[in-house]
């Protein structure tokens, strides 16, 4: 979450004139209550739950596609993303949001530092050189509702497969869907004219294999399609999408003696993504992530998993985040979890927790995570199968 609020002007005479898209729940003529206060967000030193860059090239945006200010507030809220705890300020200024988005609520509950672990499907997006050792197949998954104290119909679901290839190493794919939520189209006069959704969606190919004993290396390979607006639902008929890709560059390299790996990954490399004008494009949320792991302790009946991070974007203005927690795993069935997250620019410093079940492959795994310091903490689930 980025340390910024934005500032919401009241709304001046006529509001739905010359406006060509609204959220659910605006009036349709000028005049009428409408729900909440959202108004066209105004950029400023304080934006709620926006991002500078996002909030900058949504505002080029909705120049373009004459928005109520209604939707102006609401699409600039989806924008957020930062409150999923772990995006520093300075991805404020980012293009495809979705590719921030950490997968897995194991990783959410030990503080959201994963890059020396990674070993399940979910090594596609934290480090695809941990798919180097990886052992038979996995499958992941999860669904979470980003922001549900702002808006109850954004989510994102990530879905990931990972398998071992004898004498190769490993492949995985994933694919990452955030959803924007539904939004109404109006004429000038405000009378509605139709629905749209926005959305992004990134596949991943990504492959792993050990350049020497204990020494992984991956790549993986994305897709991302941003779609904000069709073009038959704007008044000016433009088209307010974008695509582009980008590379994941990883290693992990294990110390059996000491029990611990270290992990470093480099991601989102790759050209800027621009919706109606090339001239107005941003940048990827370009990081890199060095990570530690240590397991001091581990017996037939438990083990113990110590995890930390610290994560540097590459953009200019770029900021550190650290993280780091524990696993403490009961029999193999019981995971229980704790870490913290600090992030100063974000204006998040707090605690993660969680749990985890594990029976035959199959697991079952919460975290508790904290957002900006203006929302409310949200849950994480998501569920995976080993074989």
């Amino acid at each position: 979450m980025w340390p910024l609020e934005c500032t919401c002007l009241k709304s001046p005479p006529n509001p739905m004139k010359g406006n060509g898209l609204r959220r659910l729940g605006e009036p349709s003529r000028p005049g009428e209550p409408r729900g909440g206060s959202l108004t066209r967000p105004r950029l400023s030193a304080r934006m709620i739950a926006l991002g500078r860059g996002a909030c900058a090239s949504l505002s080029f945006f909705l120049r373009r596609l004459h928005m109520s200010r209604f939707v102006a507030g609401c699409l600039g809220l989806l924008l957020i993303l930062g409150g999923y705890a772990g995006t520093a300020n300075a991805q404020a200024e980012a293009g495809a949001q979705s590719l921030l988005i950490a997968p897995g609520a194991r990783a959410d509950g030990m503080g959201r530092a994963f890059v020396a672990v990674a070993n399940d499907a979910n090594a596609v997006w934290w480090n695809p050189g941990a798919l180097a050792f990886t052992t038979g197949h996995d499958i992941s998954s999860m669904y979470a509702k980003l922001v549900p104290d702002l808006a109850n119909d954004v989510f994102f679901s990530y879905t990931a497969f990972a398998q071992h290839v004898e004498g190769w190493g490993g492949i995985g794919f994933s694919l990452g869907y955030l959803g924007y939520g539904e939004s109404i189209a109006t004429d000038n006069d405000g009378n509605e004219t139709g629905t749209f959704t926005s959305y992004e969606v990134a596949p991943t190919l990504a492959y792993g294999t050990e350049l020497m004993k204990n020494m992984g290396f991956g790549v993986a390979l994305k897709f991302v399609r941003v779609d904000l607006a069709p073009a038959d639902k704007t008044l000016d008929r433009a088209e307010g999408a974008g695509s582009t890709f980008a590379a994941d560059v990883g290693g992990l390299y294990k110390l059996p003696e000491l029990k611990s790996s270290i992990g470093l990954v480099i991601q989102n490399l790759g050209p800027n993504i621009s919706y109606i004008d090339a001239d107005q494009s941003d940048p990827l949320g370009r990081n890199a992530k060095l990570g530690v792991a240590v397991t001091p302790f581990e017996k037939e009946a438990y083990k113990v998993l110590l995890v930390a991070d610290v994560n540097r974007s590459l953009l200019p203005h770029g900021a550190w985040i650290e993280n780091a927690g524990g696993e403490f795993e009961f029999n193999r069935l019981v995971a229980l979890r704790a870490g913290y997250v600090y992030d100063p620019r974000g204006t998040i410093k707090d605690l993660t927790y969680g749990l985890g079940l594990n029976y035959r492959g199959i697991r079952i795994d919460y975290a508790s995570v904290p957002q900006s310091e203006f929302l409310n903490r949200v849950n994480r689930f998501s569920a995976s199968y080993h074989f």
